[in-house]
């Protein structure tokens, strides 16, 4: 039996509070990324792994590159190949996959991708797991990589498959300048400005940018209607509980690790934040 698709509701995240003036004052420039695959040639069992990347705002370019594997050492080494002609994003929004996430461990401690970004003065932005729909703008992107590319196409080799998505990330290009106004960026910046800095520093005093950001859905703890039943999110491996009125709601949450705060908000209908609650927040494997 298979599930015929479901009807998309429209308002849906409005009604659960999603903090979209919020995020759209976080920078001018927003980038989200994720990781595609495995896929396989016909008749190879070799794993055929793909990172795409696409800008949000501003422009909407998008660009997909083969990668070896789905590991952070790969997603640093694309992106810095990517921000060498293409600028670096204010905001890089992405989910929790092992290679991004900064829950790696039992430990409350941040990735090297996280790292990375904060050295850079890169705000990343993780979005609620298991919720696709987050992340619409690189999920969709990724639609139209599979259906146009993947799909459509033959392969021979992976010699031939970076060739052709070379061709790909050009006419994709095209279409995004046909179709959306792309303004000029102002100033931006490269990674090649960035030669003096350290990304692998783990100093608090040294990161350009000191604030982690989640996009939290609040789930339920204990039976529905019972007694003991409330709303929590986890985050870095630990639960923060949270009034049951805000369950299978949105949260906004800001991590100050130079503070070694954790502040949680939910967006008003005026737009503003409503602080709901600050507590003490130390993150692991990082000199302060």
């Amino acid at each position: 039996m298979v599930k015929s698709p479901q009807k998309k509701r429209k308002g849906v995240s409005k009604y659960m509070q999603y903090p979209q003036c919020t995020l759209n004052k976080l920078g001018k420039i927003m980038m989200s990324v994720d990781f595609i695959g495995p896929k396989y040639l016909k008749g190879s069992k070799d794993k055929i792994n793909f990172l795409s990347c696409k800008y949000i705002r501003p422009k909407k370019e998008g660009i997909v590159k083969r990668v070896e594997g789905q590991t952070t050492e790969e997603a640093i080494k694309i992106l810095k190949e990517i921000w060498q002609s293409e600028p670096i994003p204010d905001v890089l929004k992405i989910d929790n996959d092992s290679a991004f996430g900064t829950n790696l461990s039992q430990e409350m401690r941040v990735g090297r991708l996280t790292l990375f970004l904060l050295n850079l003065g890169i705000k990343p932005l993780y979005v609620t797991p298991r919720s696709p729909w987050n992340n619409r703008k690189v999920e969709g992107f990724n639609s139209v990589f599979s259906r146009k590319f993947w799909n459509k196409l033959k392969f021979t080799d992976e010699n031939e498959i970076d060739i052709k998505i070379k061709d790909f990330n050009v006419a994709y290009e095209k279409y995004n300048n046909l179709i959306n106004n792309n303004p000029e960026i102002e100033k931006p910046k490269y990674i090649n400005d960035c030669k003096d800095i350290d990304l692998e520093n783990k100093e608090v005093k040294k990161f350009k940018e000191t604030k982690i950001y989640f996009l939290i859905i609040v789930r339920r703890k204990g039976e529905k209607a019972g007694e003991n039943d409330y709303g929590f999110i986890d985050l870095l491996k630990q639960e923060i509980k949270l009034p049951k009125d805000l369950i299978n709601l949105f949260v906004f949450c800001v991590l100050d690790i130079e503070l070694k705060k954790l502040s949680i908000y939910t967006e008003g209908e005026d737009g503003k934040l409503n602080d709901l609650k600050t507590i003490n927040f130390i993150i692991k494997n990082i000199i302060y």
